[in-house]
């Protein structure tokens, strides 16, 4: 994609007000297992919340948006 003659490449973008947590945390990558990768160990660290059944997963990953920069 091109902006006013500049490259933009896409990124993966998440943030834990995706989740309506009080919590500024926002984590961008270049792919959807790296993003999962940090945010997983962000919100087992950070909030105790380390379950990652599949359905946690993919409640995770519905909220993943797509970012261009």
């Amino acid at each position: 994609m091109e902006f006013m003659g500049t490259r933009s490449k896409q990124y993966k973008e998440l943030t834990c007000k995706n989740f309506k947590a009080d919590c500024d945390f926002m984590i961008r990558a270049e792919t959807s297992e790296e993003l999962m990768r940090y945010s997983l160990e962000h919100a087992c660290n950070v909030h105790g919340k380390c379950d990652s059944s599949p359905e946690s997963l993919q409640k995770v990953k519905s909220r993943i948006k797509d970012v261009w920069m």
